[in-house]
């Protein structure tokens, strides 16, 4: 008499090549989740990254803000460093919701008077 020596079944050892498929949500989800156990920073939660162009009065009118922020901010309130790019973010977070009149602008002088009459109220 012949002896089976694989057994009932001789591939149940290899296990499947195919991942399941996780819909993107169930990934940020978890992508998350991992970030607030590992206290990541705030810089690496954020999705996209820009680049733009600014001229040297801008650039210098963002970097005097922030120096002017951090040397007046009390010890109990440095929980998050405030950078050129958290002000730029600031900055759109807060001009999403201005209505302005978008028909017709020609330029970038015209779009700042614009939105400079919505926001600068005598």
């Amino acid at each position: 008499m012949k002896k089976g020596g694989l057994g009932k079944d001789p591939l149940s050892w290899i296990s499947s090549t195919i991942a399941e498929e996780k819909t993107i949500e169930q990934k940020k989800e978890e992508i998350l989740e991992e970030k607030e156990e590992k206290k990541v920073p705030k810089f690496q939660t954020f999705e996209v990254r820009l680049t733009t162009l600014l001229r040297e009065d801008q650039l210098e009118f963002l970097e005097k803000l922030i120096r002017d922020i951090h040397k007046n901010r009390q010890p109990q309130f440095r929980k998050e460093r405030i950078t050129k790019n958290t002000l730029i973010r600031v900055f759109i977070d807060a001009f999403k919701d201005v209505k302005f009149n978008i028909e017709d602008i020609p330029d970038e002088e015209t779009l700042l008077s614009r939105i400079s009459e919505k926001v600068i109220k005598d």
